[in-house]
């Protein structure tokens, strides 16, 4: 009995991941303001990010994003190419690296985010009140376990 229990909770979390995967590639299709900026769905966090926040240090932005320093210092390096992004040392501490969104960075995270509250709108406007209710709080509750463990 605790086989087959086993098995379909093993069947269950990856029908569940792959659903996921393709929500995350739902949200990250057909973004970008400009046709010729192409995105990595890690770019559209770290830029995200950047917008909401400002400037901010590799340090802050590693620990917000929940990578290594040198993962973020590859993600602003092509934000960089890309015209995204600025980069500076910091004027008290020349060892601080300061990045902040270009005015093209800033206006393609807007973009993104109107894109995909547009798009949620229009998903869940076939949806029940009680059940978005029921989705948010159980996102919320998976959410608080992975903070518990550490990784929000």
């Amino acid at each position: 009995m605790a086989k087959k229990k086993d098995a379909e909770l093993a069947r269950y979390t990856q029908e569940l991941w792959d659903t996921i995967m393709r929500i995350i590639h739902g949200f990250r299709t057909g973004i970008a303001a400009d046709e010729d900026v192409e995105l990595s769905f890690p770019q559209i966090i770290l830029l995200m990010e950047l917008q909401r926040s400002g400037t901010c240090s590799m340090g802050e932005l590693s620990q917000r994003l929940h990578i290594t320093q040198g993962v973020a210092t590859r993600m602003v390096d092509r934000l960089l190419e890309k015209g995204m992004v600025e980069r500076e040392r910091g004027a008290d501490d020349r060892r601080v690296v300061l990045v902040t969104p270009t005015k093209k960075g800033t206006c393609v995270a807007q973009d993104i985010e109107r894109l995909n509250r547009e798009k949620m709108v229009e998903i869940f406007q076939s949806v029940s009140e009680k059940e978005r209710a029921d989705l948010l709080a159980l996102l919320k509750e998976i959410e608080k376990r992975f903070e518990k463990e550490g990784t929000p």
